[in-house]
């Protein structure tokens, strides 16, 4: 892949590890004033519940993105260790292969459900469904796009491993 490929792909890895933690940040502001305002002013706040409950949606999808990206989501590679290396490639990319394939079909119905979500609001915060469902659907993409660009570099690598 050419360096400005690669520029812009660390920049938008950058970029979503700040974004999750100011969503981290956030929710524990909003969990913060909840509390305070249940048990210090006796006035529970009607928003901040949902609001945290959305931003937790949303840093669960992006987070899950820079875990992609870092090759830290949870696996069994049990199975994988007892086969010798051309073989674990393979599996590798098979299970990448099946990752994207879960993560377009999370898109696709986020995408065919869109209309309904954009006409409903959320109860407290009055804000469109559409938008909460947003972060899944840019978390998803991003995820997919992280195991294509694995699948690239295990097959990358494969090949420099069979010219040498």
């Amino acid at each position: 892949m050419g360096n400005c490929v690669l520029r812009v792909i660390h920049i938008v890895d950058k970029f979503m590890e700040v974004f999750s933690a100011l969503i981290l940040g956030g929710m524990t502001l909003f969990i913060f004033a909840q509390v305070l305002a249940r048990y210090v002013f006796k006035s529970p706040l009607a928003w901040s519940e949902e609001g945290a409950r959305f931003m937790f949606i949303w840093m669960t999808f992006i987070a899950g993105y820079v875990g992609a990206r870092k090759g830290q989501h949870i696996g069994v590679e049990l199975i994988q260790n007892l086969f010798p290396e051309s073989i674990k490639a393979g599996m590798k990319v098979l299970c990448d292969l099946i990752s994207i394939g879960f993560f377009i079909l999370v898109l696709f119905y986020c995408c065919a459900q869109w209309d309904k979500l954009s006409a409903q609001t959320s109860p407290a915060l009055k804000i469109p469904m559409a938008f909460v469902y947003l972060g899944m659907m840019l978390g998803c993409f991003g995820m997919a796009a992280s195991y294509f660009l694995h699948i690239f570099e295990v097959l990358k690598k494969k090949r420099g491993e069979e010219a040498s």
